[in-house]
Order: structure tokens, then C-alpha cells, then sequence
């Protein structure tokens, strides 16, 4: 006998972010195509009906790195996360929602024309590997070291703290950017919900 949550071997395991909006649109997509389950309270993992498919509930930023390295099938979360998690994956599908940009941002009152006079500056991201490689060739060129560090959340408190000369956060509508005072400088990525295998 299985024991509740426990995985069948020979289903297909698929990782969904377990929370936030990306768990909205892609439960009511899941629902749409006819793929039903129940989700036990605190248990990340469910069983759908006459089907052979388990659900694997993960925080979002997470499954690139579970799919990459075998411990689901497939998974649905952003092309940032995939970006920099730097896992090797199938891009199989866009999904067609949860499209934003990945953007530098810096003060409005400091009128950064030019994306490359940060170089060489503090800069206070949630994605320090893409942040990284994005200013890597500024630095290389001007001789100089961009200090990137990484906050978990409220990325675009950084400025006005006086932790950071500019932010890289993910813009949607730019509301927030804009209520923080600060404004896209250059945009490194466009991204959207995927499903990768």
C-alpha cells in the first residue's frame, strides 16, 4: 500500500510554483485541460485523477534547478529562473503569461542615460548570476568591479536605503519602480512563464 503523498514510480512528476501568481494561472490552466487533484493541507505533493501525472508543488525559483538535475520530469516557472539558475533544461513551450522584463533600474532624479556609467557601482538584485554577467563586460571594459549583492525580496527599497546606486529587479507594469522613484536604465531579459523539461 502507498502512503499518502507519496509518489507512484511511474508517473509523470510535475513541478508547479506552490504559491503567488504563477500557482493561480497555472492551477486554472491545469483545470482548463481537465487535470484534476487534491492538494492535502501541507503536503507538497499530489496525485491527479485517472491520470498519471503527481504534482510537485515548489517555490517557483526552485524547479529550473529540480528539473534540471532529474528530480521531476517537467516544470513550469519563468525563463528568468531558468536564466539564472544556469541548469540545463528543454525550453518546451512559452505559456503565454507572466511576461515581464528583467530590468536595470537606477534613481529618476540620477538621469542614468547610460547603462554602462553603473559599472563599477553598488547594485542590489534578487538575481545576482544574471546581474553578474550582465555587467561582467562593462567592468571588463572600464577596468572596473560591480559590487552586486542579493536581497531576497523589496529589491527596489534598495535605492532610497542608500544600499545601492541602481536595482535589478523584474518590471511588469512598472507601478512599484515607479512609487520607489526609480526608473528602467536598460532592459536585460524578457521573460514569461514556461514549461521546460
Amino acid at each position: 500500500m502507498e502512503r499518502q503523498g507519496s509518489m507512484p514510480a511511474e508517473t509523470c512528476r510535475f513541478a508547479i510554483p506552490k504559491k503567488g501568481r504563477l500557482y493561480e494561472k497555472v492551477t486554472a490552466m491545469l483545470k482548463g485541460a481537465g487535470i484534476q487533484f487534491r492538494r492535502e493541507a501541507r503536503l507538497d505533493v499530489a496525485l491527479c485523477v485517472d491520470m498519471p501525472i503527481t504534482l510537485v508543488f515548489l517555490p517557483a525559483a526552485d524547479i529550473a534547478k529540480y528539473v534540471g538535475e532529474g528530480n521531476v520530469d517537467i516544470g513550469i516557472t519563468g525563463w528568468d529562473i531558468v536564466q539564472e539558475s544556469m541548469v540545463d533544461v528543454e525550453r518546451v513551450m512559452d505559456l503565454g503569461f507572466g511576461k515581464c522584463k528583467l530590468c536595470v533600474q537606477a534613481p529618476v532624479k540620477n538621469n542614468v542615460t547610460d547603462v554602462a556609467t553603473l559599472a563599477g557601482g553598488r547594485i542590489v538584485t534578487s538575481f545576482p548570476e544574471l546581474t553578474k554577467k550582465f555587467f561582467s563586460k562593462f567592468d571588463e571594459e572600464q577596468g572596473t568591479k560591480t559590487s552586486v549583492n542579493f536581497v531576497s525580496g523589496s529589491v527596489e527599497a534598495a535605492c532610497s536605503l542608500g544600499l545601492a546606486d541602481a536595482v535589478v529587479d523584474l518590471v511588469e507594469t512598472g507601478t512599484t519602480m515607479r512609487a520607489a522613484g526609480l526608473e528602467v536604465a536598460h532592459s536585460i531579459l524578457e521573460t514569461e512563464a514556461i514549461l521546460i523539461s
